[in-house]
């Protein structure tokens, strides 16, 4: 299925995904495909340092074209980045503009600036930024291509699970969304919410915006999410969720949960009683569960097993009322094409503005369309 990002939200935040537009015959656009450029050490002194790289999400059928993650340059081929026909990968010449990093500083020493606790099985910490630290290290690709290819994003889910909710949206007037989750959830590290260009916000609008060019509703988007959160406060912060009187009700923890080795078990029942205490107390309300992205592997506090298991959890949950939003899945298909640091918002455990619209594409995805 053709990863294909709404061209109504797309206008709204400037960079899309794969606009649904056709390029040219038999080829697709690709906009906003995100890269940061790595330069490997050498195999020995004796030999010339390798050039900065990094790797497009699909075969390009002419040259790409880059520009900053904050669109406000436009680089040039053969002066700032090279690319051959038949790659997916680009490498950046001597003198190229493009920012990159050496590997080495991707893995400063404890107490550095711009670095967090810590590499697995190493002294060393790793990079990390919070504000737009990544955002301006970052690039970003168009291109066309006829790379067969395509993120994977989930079916709608069965009108038995939304069927109330594609219902009332099919009404239109006003809708009320709430979301309730971590520090993701709160659009960190989304270039909007670190006054940066292009000003995307992070996935809980882009959902909203998305249902509005959809539906044709009018969404008041409602966000109670706090960084540093997990499931349990959710489950406290139930009677605020029920106060803003939610149609659908977003919630999305589990970084925090997995990082704290919270047993998978124990995170889903605490997402289901968010979700069902809600429900009970306000029937109309419609819930989709968000399982999450991955942390950065290298980070010792990633846990790499427990992002399945709580997705697996959570796809027990689904019933009448409510749904799950598969992130993780979406997410780690793109991490087969892409390094960590081309997707991450501040290095270990927050998406960038391509990762939020990983997000919100997944959810309105399994809302589907009129």
């Amino acid at each position: 299925m053709l990863f294909r990002f709404s061209p109504l939200l797309a206008a709204a935040v400037t960079v899309c995904l794969f606009p649904a537009a056709a390029f040219a015959l038999d080829a697709e656009p690709v906009e906003g495909d995100p890269l940061f450029f790595v330069r490997t050490e050498a195999e020995s002194a004796a030999k010339e340092k390798p050039l900065p790289k990094a790797a497009l999400l699909r075969m390009p059928t002419a040259p790409p074209v880059l520009k900053s993650a904050t669109l406000e340059v436009t680089y040039e081929i053969g002066k700032d980045y090279l690319w051959e026909p038949g790659q997916r990968e680009i490498r950046l010449p001597e003198g190229s503009r493009i920012p990159f990093k050496e590997v080495k500083d991707l893995y400063p020493a404890e107490g550095q600036p711009n670095s967090y606790r810590q590499r697995r099985d190493s002294a060393s910490w790793m990079l990390y930024g919070e504000g737009r630290f990544f955002h301006d290290l970052q690039s970003v690709a168009s291109y066309s291509t006829t790379d067969d290819w395509t993120i994977p994003v989930p079916a709608p889910a069965p009108d038995a699970q939304l069927g109330a909710l594609r219902k009332r949206l099919r009404e239109g007037g006003s809708f009320r969304l709430v979301t309730l989750g971590d520090s993701i959830s709160t659009g960190a590290n989304a270039s909007g919410a670190v006054n940066a260009p292009p000003a995307q916000p992070g996935y809980p609008d882009l959902v909203a915006r998305g249902l509005e060019a959809k539906w044709g509703v009018k969404v008041t988007a409602v966000n109670l999410s706090v960084g540093g959160m997990a499931a349990p406060w959710g489950v406290e912060r139930i009677p605020q969720a029920l106060a803003e009187t939610p149609d659908l009700l977003l919630v999305a923890f589990g970084m925090n949960d997995a990082s704290g080795r919270a047993e998978p078990g124990v995170f889903a029942n605490n997402i289901r009683a968010i979700t069902d205490r809600v429900r009970r107390a306000r029937p109309t309300c419609q819930t989709i569960v968000i399982s999450p992205m991955t942390a950065n592997s290298e980070w010792s506090y990633s846990a790499p097993d427990l992002y399945p298991a709580y997705t697996e959890q959570l796809a027990t949950l689904t019933e009448k009322g409510r749904a799950l939003a598969d992130v993780f899945h979406t997410w780690t298909s793109v991490l087969e094409r892409k390094d960590y640091l081309s997707l991450s918002g501040n290095g270990l455990n927050h998406p960038n503005d391509f990762g939020h619209r990983l997000y919100a594409e997944t959810i309105l995805a399994v809302i589907g369309a009129p």
